[in-house]
């Protein structure tokens, strides 16, 4: 029906119209045909009148329904094309990748679109009713920004700006806002609309961006690095920051090419122009540059200039470059040079030869005297030549005397111990003179080798060796020789003083002959000891031992001379182990020299206390100490040589003074340290370091090519002592 209606609307006006003339045609026609009252009342001019007020009201109201079906019509045809321009909206809204969403005055969200809950996580139904701030804001978001949002919103305005958000996931991301006021079709104001897009990638960009351009500055300014870049078509030049900081411009101030060339030092002006006139046409090659310069504010400089042609389609098109202050560097390098000049000239003037190789075994450097220990290879002997070829051409022509090895055998021998770095080692030379190598090798690879004519050292060094047994040989003769008459003589004296009985001055005179045979018998003993101990282990038999059970046995045999005079000999109680690596005769004898010392100086009624201290891995310490006189301070290193005694002793109640002489060859033997102090609160102290028991290791006879001949290994007693027997 309403289909039908609305098919047939448009006649509606029409059939009023005609409807309303019928009307007033029947009225006239019942005039006409009325009654006489009625013909009587109406007569006149009413029929007229009634007739043209019915024709036109009938004509007003086709009229009124015309307007209003047009009117209607219209706005169907118009409510049809919103529609369609709606539904079209609406499609766009659900398709875009922006975030498009509906609030209403209050702020909450009344639609949002398929992007919207694609970016935020949340679904529609999670949205609807709640604010977009509320839901999305987080506390990393802007403050400031929120706020303005909160201000716009407040006063009706609309808002434009980025914001941080956090997703349902929570995920942060960045939205550029594009907030509006939506109207209705009165004008009135019933809500907001926010077109929004994700600009999370571009801010990362130029997040990005500035980190980079922060980097590219701060190392152009620790590094002292500016750029600048010459456009040769429009002739403009451009600085960084850095660049104008070096030449010393003005905040603001980009100096032209014409500028800069008046900046150069007036020596090094042409060569600028000769590189402007040259490069521009093979400016493909680059520059690279240093000249001084004169900067804005008056300072002179040396810049290193670096520079690239940038090529287009007709040709050169622009210079990039950059900018380097090298000053420092140009200084560091004069006073390198300075400094080099210097060591090759101290390096010339001493008298040892000394050369200079790089990690790959090149000759970086050598002075005349290496040139003339190598004369036979004087003309090799340039930087870049390797150890190799000098060796080899060495030994061919004869420097190193004739060979014990074929040549190769022998090149590749000297070659593996040249490259161990380290090397301490004596070479004979085929002239006769004797040479100490000495190579280290450097942290950098370089190796630094220094050469000791040591010819008329180790002749010498012979000639001592020789005399030294000699003298040996003589005082074992002789001392051999002696102790038979001796034994002699001191039989006989007891033998006298037997029958001397009961008479006096017979048994004084035999007491004095027997004591005078022991003494030289003594003296004769203490030569032979001091000729059998040289010092090294090889004169010792090696034991694992106890030194306090060492000790207790000495303390037994020399208690009752203690006793006599009142002196204890006191021992740790109970004794605890001290282990060392000992010869037990040899270390007793130390010990016995050392308490009858001490028992020779305490005072009556006194104690001589020995005590030990196991330091570990580094060695043990025995001490010994009386409360006598102590030692003068200038005595206490020199009563340790031969036939020196104290001069608290000179009274003739001394030895042979070769008693502390034979300790310390003793303990110089074990690779050990004695010592002598003055303790604090008086008497003398005598301090014995031996190393671990571990440590001591009888030592390879060095190689025949590694020390010179007759020479012996250096001595054990450079062995450190602990700083717990230092005094």
């Amino acid at each position: 029906m309403r289909a039908w209606i609305d098919r047939h609307l448009h006649r509606l006006p029409w059939l009023v119209f005609g409807g309303g003339l019928a009307l007033d045609v029947l009225t006239l026609w019942l005039f006409h045909q009325g009654s006489s009252v009625l013909e009587a009342t109406v007569r006149g001019a009413w029929p007229a009148l009634f007739f043209l007020c019915g024709l036109l009201a009938s004509t007003l109201l086709a009229l009124l329904l015309h307007w209003q079906i047009t009117s209607r019509r219209r706005a169907e045809a118009a409510a049809q094309g919103m529609s369609a321009d709606l539904e079209l909206l609406a499609l766009v809204a659900h398709s875009t990748t922006n975030t498009v969403l509906v609030t209403d005055l209050q702020g909450r969200i009344t639609w949002v679109n398929n992007a919207c809950e694609t970016i935020t996580g949340y679904s529609r139904a999670e949205l609807m009713g709640k604010t977009p701030g509320a839901m999305l804001q987080c506390e990393a978001s802007d403050r400031t920004t929120r706020l303005r949002i909160r201000q716009a919103l407040a006063t009706g305005q609309p808002f434009r700006g980025d914001i941080l958000n956090r997703s349902k996931s929570g995920r942060l991301y960045w939205i550029n806002l594009d907030i509006q006021l939506l109207r209705d079709a009165g004008g009135r104001h019933v809500g907001f609309i926010g077109i929004n897009s994700d600009v999370t990638e571009r801010r990362q960009t130029e997040q990005a961006l500035r980190v980079s351009q922060a980097f590219l500055h701060n190392t152009g300014r620790i590094a002292g690095v500016g750029g600048w870049e010459l456009d040769l078509d429009t002739g403009l030049l451009q600085w960084t920051e850095q660049a104008c900081h070096i030449l010393e411009a003005a905040p603001g101030h980009h100096p032209s090419a014409a500028d800069c060339i008046a900046l150069v030092a007036p020596e090094a002006r042409s060569q600028v122009q000769q590189l402007l006139a040259e490069g521009l046409e093979r400016a493909g090659t680059g520059w690279d540059v240093q000249l001084p310069v004169i900067t804005f504010g008056g300072k002179r400089i040396w810049v290193q200039l670096v520079a690239e042609g940038e090529f287009g389609d007709h040709g050169l098109v622009r210079i990039v470059g950059a900018l380097q202050d090298i000053t420092v560097r140009r200084q560091l390098e004069t006073e390198m040079r300075r400094s080099e000049a210097l060591l090759r000239g101290a390096m010339e003037t001493i008298d040892e030869a000394f050369v200079l190789f790089d990690p790959a075994d090149r000759l970086v450097f050598c002075n005349d005297r290496y040139r003339q220990v190598h004369g036979v290879s004087a003309h090799l002997l340039k930087p870049g030549t390797p150890f190799e070829t000098i060796l080899r051409h060495g030994a061919e022509q004869g420097l190193y005397g004739k060979l014990d090895m074929p040549l190769d055998d022998w090149m590749a021998e000297r070659l593996a111990r040249h490259r161990q770095g380290n090397l301490t080692t004596t070479l004979h030379l085929g002239d006769g003179r004797v040479m100490r190598l000495l190579n280290r090798r450097m942290p950098d690879g370089h190796l630094v080798g220094f050469r000791f004519d040591i010819t008329d050292l180790t002749r010498a060094t012979e000639a001592a060796e020789r005399a030294n047994r000699a003298k040996g040989e003589f005082i074992n003769t002789v001392s051999h020789e002696l102790r038979t008459p001796l034994q002699s003589v001191i039989g006989f004296s007891e033998l006298g003083k037997a029958f001397a009985q009961g008479q006096a001055p017979f048994d004084a005179m035999f007491d004095d002959i027997h004591a005078g045979g022991q003494r030289m018998l003594t003296l004769v003993n203490a030569l032979l000891d001091v000729s059998k101990i040289d010092g090294s282990p090889g004169a010792l038999s090696l034991h694992r031992s106890d030194l306090f059970a060492l000790a207790a046995g000495v303390v037994r045999e020399l208690g009752p001379l203690g006793d006599k005079r009142g002196v204890q000999l006191r021992l740790p109680d109970p004794l605890p182990p001290l282990p060392a690596r000992v010869d037990g005769f040899r270390m007793q004898q130390v010990l016995r020299n050392v308490l009858a010392n001490a028992l020779r100086f305490a005072p009556e009624g006194s104690d001589i206390e020995l005590t030990g201290d196991d330091l570990g891995s580094e060695g043990v310490l025995l001490e010994v100490r009386d409360h006598g006189p102590g030692i003068p301070p200038d005595e206490l290193e020199t009563i340790f040589d031969a036939f020196v005694q104290s001069s608290r002793t000179r009274d003739g109640s001394g030895g042979t003074g070769l008693g502390l002489t034979i300790c310390r060859k003793i303990m110089t033997a074990h690779g050990g340290i004695i010592l002598a102090t003055n303790a604090h609160d008086g008497g003398a102290c005598i301090r014995l370091w031996l190393p671990a028991a571990a440590a001591l290791v009888q030592p390879a006879r060095p190689a025949a090519d590694q020390s010179p001949a007759g020479t012996r290994p250096a001595p054990p007693s450079t062995t450190p002592l602990p700083a717990e027997a230092l005094p």
